[in-house]
């Protein structure tokens, strides 16, 4: 597994505004699914497990494969250190194109083996494009949402991975295929919805319940 220099989380690359969102859109799926016991696999830098930990309301269960993010559990997403059905909720932000794509189905059985419902993954989206986001007094009234969006995007194919060294594979249109990564998630879930965020081509989320 390619691991991040825990020093990276702190660099004026990583602490972005793009990655603030994200965390948004991490507690958000979190708190409408209102879970009582809550797997997050992939500690980095420990801002959404920090919230999460603060909220009585949530049994926060951490896990990492690198012992010097000090996570509750050391352990590998390929071979989860946890009976059948141990968590009502698991979550996997940025951390499956961290392990070789051969090794995907094996890590997604795992979770689906862990979990009683609910999960929610995100994994890196290569694409650029156009976007706007409008925002106007009375909006949630008027359309029950917090902006409104038009973007237009394409894929983008990376060539770096062999000089980043962070990433085995990434979801590019090319390489790796939505349509194949939404293969391999449906033989143990219903996607229930996708989400890219907001001024974020780069990520993209999957609200998953298990199959049953």
């Amino acid at each position: 597994m390619t691991q991040i220099p825990s020093d990276y989380y702190f660099s004026n690359k990583s602490l972005s505004l793009d990655r603030f969102i994200s965390y948004f859109y991490q507690l958000d799926a979190i708190r409408k699914s209102n879970p009582q016991s809550i797997l997050l696999i992939g500690v980095g830098d420990n801002v959404v497990p920090y919230v999460l930990k603060r909220n009585n309301k949530y049994k926060v269960t951490t896990l990492d494969y690198d012992a010097r993010f000090e996570s509750d559990i050391v352990g590998d997403i390929r071979s989860l250190p946890f009976s059948n059905k141990s968590f009502d909720m698991i979550c996997a932000f940025e951390v499956l194109e961290h392990i070789p794509y051969e090794d995907l189905d094996t890590a997604l059985k795992e979770i689906a083996r862990v979990a009683k419902k609910n999960v929610v993954i995100s994994v890196p989206h290569r694409r650029t494009g156009f976007e706007m986001a409008f925002k106007f007094p009375f909006i949630r009234s008027l359309f029950k949402r917090d902006f409104l969006r038009i973007a237009i995007r394409f894929p983008i194919r990376f060539p770096g991975f062999a000089i980043s060294r962070q990433h085995h594979w990434e979801i590019d249109g090319q390489t790796t295929r939505l349509r194949n990564f939404r293969m391999a998630l449906r033989k143990n879930f219903n996607i229930v919805k996708e989400a890219t965020p907001v001024l974020d081509f780069y990520k993209r989320f999957f609200y998953l319940d298990i199959i049953k």
